[in-house]
């Protein structure tokens, strides 16, 4: 099960602080934990902390769906802008721009820096499958515990349900005096 701080930190990676996101150093710093530089960076990764990562994914579909974006309406609205933007030029700029946040708050984009050591090309076929093997199994590792958490948030609210039924109702004490 996640801990507070997981759950802060992935909070903070999600929402970010006060509307302005933060990277994984600064989330992991504010929620608390020490080592907070390295910290950031092993707490998102998928095979060291599988539930976290999905407690993440969790949060940034609660925000798709809060807000109404999806990858297709996303696609619509940027075809939108663009094709205002071919018969007037006023304040596109700022039309894409916000677009682009909306699609970066969904998780569409994510900016990063990859340092590559070779090229795919380089790779032979058995060094390609081994490759894909292992992102499979990274992501796999996310969905299960993504089903781990959905079911463990399920069980807890069913069990709350079920405290509440299995609470006796009041005992009727009948009244001989009562003219019912």
């Amino acid at each position: 099960m996640l801990t507070p701080k997981q759950m802060k930190f992935a909070q903070l990676i999600v929402y970010g602080v006060e509307g302005t996101p933060v990277s994984k150093g600064e989330a992991a710093k504010l929620a608390g934990y020490g080592d907070w530089y390295k910290e950031g960076s092993r707490l998102t990764n998928p095979t060291k902390f599988p539930l976290v990562c999905a407690y993440i994914s969790n949060l940034k579909d609660e925000v798709r769906q809060k807000y109404g974006i999806s990858f297709e309406s996303h696609l619509e609205e940027l075809g939108k802008i663009r094709d205002r933007g071919k018969k007037d030029n006023r304040n596109l700029a700022a039309a894409a721009t916000t677009e682009i946040a909306r699609g970066k708050v969904a998780g569409y984009y994510i900016d990063q820096k990859i340092v590559r050591h070779g090229k795919i090309d380089d790779l032979n076929l058995d060094q390609l499958y081994e490759r894909m093997k292992t992102i499979k199994e990274k992501n796999e590792k996310v969905l299960e515990a993504k089903k781990l958490l959905n079911s463990s948030e399920e069980s807890t609210s069913e069990n709350k349900t079920s405290q509440q039924k299995k609470l006796p109702l009041p005992q009727q004490i009948s009244d001989p005096d009562s003219t019912s």
